[in-house]
């Protein structure tokens, strides 16, 4: 599952890395180029809660219903989405092949991290999930930070046909050492609003929407940013990324322990340092040593974020989340990324792409003030939940 998430995030995020490349050759604008995000963005809110309805009008019996086979179609969806990008000749068409991607983003986040507290005891769920956000953050390095050094070397048509080329590894490790996994309960979509009824659920559903869409205006375009305000090259580029996303591999990890003992603490915290980060990136990111650090900052704080929120959303209503949160929460999440690089998308046609990294902490403040009062008026009951565990 984790290398799974990994392709995920690197079939994703590869634009963001190769943004201006694929403007100049597509010959659109860096916003427009951006949608590149939007796209498979709003197909994977929509197939994380369809797709497992869908699968049940296959199967009438729920117990028949297999995962792994899931799993193992959508994840080569990626593989075919990233050579329709590569060949793409024009933006709908690169469009169209994004949008094919998001149907497989959205129905495998939306299995893969409930199946991993599936293969664990109970008490290690949270690093299970851990683990597969890890997958994330390892991705985000391959596919942010070897976009431009990819795209510098051998084009952009071919930094798709080699990630590409890297989706094929999960598809094989699935098929050889994942075990069939039968849904354990009937989904339908009136389902969902069981985990709606729960006023924290709705807080960290709310509270994922905000920090994401916070994230994606400003991550988007941050590759324009570090080209035309820091003057960066493609190997600086490369490196300043790969620095954000070791960072984030850190921050992931450091927040699957500290979420054990605070959850509520450790979400503020994280919150926090997103907001700070976005409104030092345009006042320190114009020189490499300052970028370097805002970077680091940065990626700390997101790199914690996928399983801070998810562990949030799972402890509002455990019981709940278990069968649904994991469509809710994937559904949340990319419609935030779809909605942040489309708002970062028309900040950078308008006024730039330091405009951008402003418009990105805007969101990100609002979730950290409400958050704060919000957990706060209701007792905190969540913290004191997690700290009892």
């Amino acid at each position: 599952m984790a290398v799974g998430s990994f392709t995920l995030v690197a079939n994703e995020f590869l634009p963001v890395g190769l943004l201006g490349d694929v403007a100049a050759d597509l010959h659109v604008s860096d916003g427009t180029a951006g949608t590149m995000l939007t796209a498979p963005g709003i197909i994977a809110s929509i197939s994380a809660l369809a797709l497992p309805v869908l699968l049940q009008r296959v199967n009438r019996r729920v117990q028949r219903v297999n995962r792994r086979a899931a799993l193992l179609s959508l994840s080569l969806t990626f593989v075919i989405a990233d050579v329709l990008a590569g060949l793409a000749p024009d933006h709908p068409a690169m469009l169209d092949a994004r949008a094919l991607l998001g149907i497989g983003i959205g129905g495998f986040w939306g299995i893969a991290v409930g199946v991993g507290t599936r293969l664990v005891p109970e008490q290690l769920g949270p690093r299970a999930t851990a683990l597969i956000f890890g997958g994330i953050s390892i991705g985000t390095v391959v596919g942010v930070s070897a976009g431009p050094l990819l795209g510098h070397q051998f084009g952009r048509r071919a930094a798709f046909f080699i990630v590409a080329g890297l989706g094929l590894i999960p598809v094989i490790l699935q098929a050889l050492f994942l075990s069939r996994l039968s849904v354990t309960k009937a989904v339908i979509l009136r389902s969902l609003g069981v985990l709606l009824k729960s006023s924290r659920a709705r807080v960290a559903l709310v509270m994922t929407f905000l920090t994401i869409t916070a994230q994606f205006a400003a991550y988007t375009f941050v590759a324009p940013f570090l080209q035309q305000r820091t003057e960066a090259g493609p190997t600086l580029i490369s490196t300043l990324l790969l620095v954000f996303a070791a960072a984030g591999i850190l921050g992931n990890f450091a927040a699957a322990s500290a979420l054990t003992k605070a959850l509520r603490p450790t979400v503020l915290a994280v919150l926090a340092l997103l907001a700070v980060s976005r409104l030092l990136m345009p006042l320190f990111g114009t020189w490499a040593a300052g970028a370097f650090f805002v970077l680091a900052l940065w990626g700390l704080a997101y790199g914690a974020v996928p399983v801070a929120l998810q562990t949030w959303l799972f402890h509002a209503d455990p019981e709940a989340a278990n069968d649904y949160g994991s469509g809710m929460f994937v559904a949340a999440f990319q419609s935030s990324i779809a909605v942040g690089s489309l708002l970062g998308a028309v900040m950078v046609d308008a006024s730039g792409t330091r405009t951008a990294m402003y418009t990105g902490a805007t969101p990100a403040t609002t979730a950290l003030a409400s958050t704060a009062v919000v957990t706060q008026k209701a007792g905190t009951q969540t913290a004191t939940d997690t700290d009892g565990a």
